[in-house]
């Protein structure tokens, strides 16, 4: 093997151990060797995987500029030309451009599908599961949950766990976002063990915050706890990329269990992480708890947090506007999002808004019309059922005052 092939093994090594600086630089010097022999298939495949590394390095300029510089080109064989467009969706992806990443996709699974034998299914997966994960982002569920079966087959074709993984985590998220959290469960701690079987240590830290957010769903605090714990320490020891994320949910636990200070400082030191991150770590960490148990000196931050980025956490936007006084705008918000939510079938995310809506009509002195908003969540909450969603409920009618009581 020459020198700049064995450097592009030596970065899948790498990559698959979190080390993905390390990677990045190997990946530099395999490109620059392609480049000097006039190898361009090696070349824009090198390149991708570079892009793809520095996405996770916190350089999504870098990855863009690599990308650009290496184009597909006619002559592109399929399988780099896959590469390169699955790097591309993966750096929209990371900077919040989620309908361009799901065209990204698009283009992946059309160059993956040329691409024979076992190659070509993981190609096919990696491509179908970053369509989902972008059209999922963008609340596009029934479409997204469309892309994410189609992944496992080839993924599973494959044989690969690492992928498998991952792919596995779209299914999770929308059974999720449709309120079945038992086996969003199953299908969580499936995927951590692929993670674990896979000797991705950054996998798994993403997979235990992800099981940490399911478990206090379920109102299981201490499984959720333990879980938060593995997976800040998890991704502390990379720095990895998904660190503001499981610094956010174990700040979730916090706030479930009452420990407000340490909460606080948990989700402080999320901002910080996240500050040199893309979109995709900033949402983490506006999705935090900073809502109705949140003190409220903390709204002015809030805002400037949220600051453009409303949609990203819709239903945080409506209570840093009650706090601050904005109780018109917070209706406006909360109906645009209970709106949204119906439609896409997110039930989760609808009692959420509503919990907001009701309170927002309160008020505004529309009281009959907030306390049945809050009715009608408290009722859809038992239902479904949502523990944790009726505790909201409860907690918004005594932040309201004994006159909501009946």
């Amino acid at each position: 093997m020459d020198t700049a092939r064995a450097r592009l093994a030596h970065s899948h090594v790498l990559r698959r151990m979190g080390r993905f600086e390390e990677a990045a630089g190997a990946l530099r010097l395999a490109l620059a060797g392609f480049e000097r022999r006039g190898d361009h298939d090696d070349a824009v495949l090198a390149a991708a995987l570079l892009a793809e590394a520095l996405a996770k390095t916190r350089a999504p300029g870098a990855s863009r500029r690599t990308l650009s510089e290496h184009p597909v080109t006619p002559d592109t064989a399929p399988e780099p030309a896959a590469g390169r467009f699955l790097a591309l969706a993966v750096v929209r992806c990371t900077e919040g451009r989620y309908a361009a990443g799901a065209e990204a996709a698009r283009h992946a699974l059309a160059a993956a599908r040329k691409v024979p034998g076992t190659r070509g299914q993981g190609l096919t997966a990696r491509a179908f599961a970053l369509e989902a994960a972008s059209l999922g982002l963008s609340g596009r569920l029934d479409q997204a949950r469309e892309a994410g079966d189609q992944a496992l087959a080839p993924a599973e074709a494959y044989g690969d766990p690492t992928l498998l993984g991952s792919v596995l985590s779209t299914p999770r998220e929308n059974t999720r976002r449709t309120n079945r959290p038992r086996e969003a469960v199953r299908i969580g701690t499936r995927a951590l063990a692929l993670a674990e079987q896979s000797g991705d240590p950054i996998a798994a830290a993403f997979e235990r915050a992800n099981l940490a957010e399911l478990r206090l769903l379920l109102e299981e605090p201490e499984p959720a706890r333990a879980l938060a714990e593995q997976a800040v320490a998890g991704a502390e020891a990379y720095d990895a990329w998904c660190l503001p994320h499981a610094l956010a949910t174990m700040a979730r636990v916090r706030v479930f269990l009452g420990e407000t200070a340490k909460a606080t400082a948990t989700v402080d030191r999320a901002d910080m992480v996240a500050t040199s991150l893309g979109a995709a770590a900033g949402r983490s960490t506006r999705s935090a708890p900073r809502g109705p148990n949140w003190p409220r000196t903390r709204t002015v931050r809030t805002m400037r947090t949220l600051d453009g980025h409303t949609d990203d956490a819709p239903v945080l936007a409506v209570w840093a506007e009650l706090l601050s006084g904005r109780a018109e705008s917070a209706m406006r918000l909360a109906r645009t999002e209970v709106v949204r939510a119906e439609r896409t079938g997110e039930r989760l995310a609808e009692v959420e808004a509503r919990i907001a809506l009701g309170t927002s009509l309160s008020r505004l002195a529309r009281t009959a019309e907030g306390a049945r908003e809050l009715t009608r969540t408290e009722t859809s909450a038992e239902t479904l059922p949502y523990p944790a969603g009726a505790r909201r409920a409860e907690w918004a009618r005594g932040l309201l005052g004994e006159a909501w009581r009946h």
